[in-house]
């Protein structure tokens, strides 16, 4: 068994693990966030990379590596999560089925593809993307508002807990 520096860190998303890994042959352990590969002068922008891959880690994929998120990374390590953007906030206010609707609206070729992903009619679908498109703020489907709706449900990860848990934040 390989070892590896490692040592325990608190930080706004509470304690983490922080191991150097300079081989890449280390056991992994899931969740796990991997920072940009820099030099040693610039561990701490490589340990801030490796947090928000960390925190954007899911069921589906346990391992992000920052370099994987490309320029996401500049706006996610610029993001405030203990005042998160009004794009985030609407996005927070969706329950969860409306969620889902719209994160499938944005990946369909159409409302109608969308529709049938759902398991629900396209009409249906239809009226759903244009209460959505009043709630949001933005078409989710259209460039601009697909842009908008990648980058604030990529931030709504990184948003403070606390901000979450605290309902009163979501209202206007």
């Amino acid at each position: 068994m390989m070892c590896a520096p490692s040592t325990v860190v608190p930080t706004r998303y509470g304690l983490l693990r922080a191991t150097l890994d300079l081989t890449g042959d280390l056991p992994l352990t899931e969740p796990a966030g991997f920072g940009p590969r820099l030099s040693a002068d610039r561990a701490p922008e490589s340990w801030e990379g490796a947090v928000i891959a960390y925190r954007l880690t899911e069921p589906e994929t346990p391992v992000v590596d920052a370099t994987d998120i490309g320029a996401l990374l500049i706006l996610a390590q610029a993001y405030e999560p203990r005042t998160p953007h009004d794009d985030v906030r609407a996005l927070a206010r969706l329950d969860p089925r409306s969620a889902d609707i719209v994160r499938v609206l944005v990946e369909s070729d159409s409302v109608r593809s969308a529709a049938a992903a759902l398991g629900m009619h396209h009409s249906t679908v239809q009226a759903k993307h244009e209460s959505l498109t009043r709630a949001l703020g933005y078409d989710p489907r259209s460039i601009t508002g697909h842009a908008r709706y990648i980058a604030a449900a990529l931030l709504l990860r990184l948003t403070d807990p606390a901000w979450l848990e605290n309902s009163t934040h979501l209202q206007r």
